[in-house]
């Protein structure tokens, strides 16, 4: 009876080593930034803060599978590029984004002595993430979706397709460290609350107050009559350009490795 107990325990470790060796758990770290209306090229003074956690389920040595959780923020001014100066619009955003995607490592990948210990890989998927763009106003900030500084009642809830690249490390059977880039394309042009056309501020601020009228149209502030320097009709944004947001960042993941499974005992109690 200990002799098929034993034997039992050792099938039931064997499969549990099968499955645990395809599993990960990571956090992420690094910086994010955007591309649009504010910022037609990146500007890396306006890097921020972004982060995640992450389950992985490796398929074999070349794909996985990585459901993630990840909190990014990123912001943009027309006081980057001199010739947006005069229309003086600048915003932040925080994005909290749940997505899956898909990872090919482009070298065997593996806890197995055979396959690399380091590989470039590339990735894919798609995302749902929720958005809130805000600008600086009078020192405080303020919630632009809900001001309705856009005609346009965007949503705050969207999809988007991430993909990228990276490379990734072995640093022990456990231990994986990662650096990868990002990219996030977006279906929508209000990122920074920014697209269309200006709307009449007297129409604006009468629908929706002051506040919306003073953050629609910020010229004003650095026009020399304090008056501002649109019209109705003129172009705020260009609606045909989407807006996309980047991530770089490191990874640490814990790969759950095989339980060995207890051979000599069985081989003590074959021999009795």
């Amino acid at each position: 009876m200990l002799r098929i107990l034993t034997l039992h325990i050792a099938l039931f470790l064997g499969l549990f080593s099968l499955q645990a060796q395809s599993w990960e758990i990571g956090l992420m770290g690094g910086g994010s930034n955007y591309h649009g209306d504010l910022a037609y090229n990146i500007v890396p003074a306006e890097t921020k803060v972004s982060g995640g956690a992450f389950f992985k389920y490796n398929l074999n040595e070349y794909w996985s599978v990585r459901p993630t959780i990840s909190y990014l923020q990123f912001a943009g001014s027309d006081a980057n590029f001199k010739e947006n100066n005069l229309r003086n619009l600048s915003f932040r955003n925080t994005v909290y984004e749940l997505g899956g995607m898909f990872e090919f490592n482009f070298q065997p990948f593996s806890i197995k002595s055979i396959h690399k210990n380091t590989t470039f890989y590339a990735m894919a998927g798609i995302a749902a993430f929720k958005h809130k763009p805000e600008a600086l106003y009078k020192d405080e900030w303020h919630d632009l979706h809900a001001i309705k500084t856009e005609s346009e009642r965007y949503k705050l809830i969207q999809i988007n397709v991430p993909f990228g690249v990276g490379v990734k490390h072995s640093l022990s059977k456990n231990f994986v460290l990662g650096l990868e880039t990002g990219w996030r394309k977006t279906f929508t042009d209000y990122l920074d609350d920014v697209s269309g056309v200006y709307p009449n501020l007297v129409d604006l601020e009468a629908s929706h107050g002051a506040l919306a009228a003073e953050l629609s149209d910020r010229s004003r502030e650095v026009s020399e009559t304090r008056l501002p320097l649109s019209s109705p009709g003129d172009m705020r944004g260009d609606p045909n350009l989407k807006d996309w947001y980047f991530q770089t960042a490191l990874s640490i993941s814990y790969r759950f490795t095989p339980v060995q499974c207890p051979y000599n005992r069985i081989h003590f109690f074959d021999q009795r």
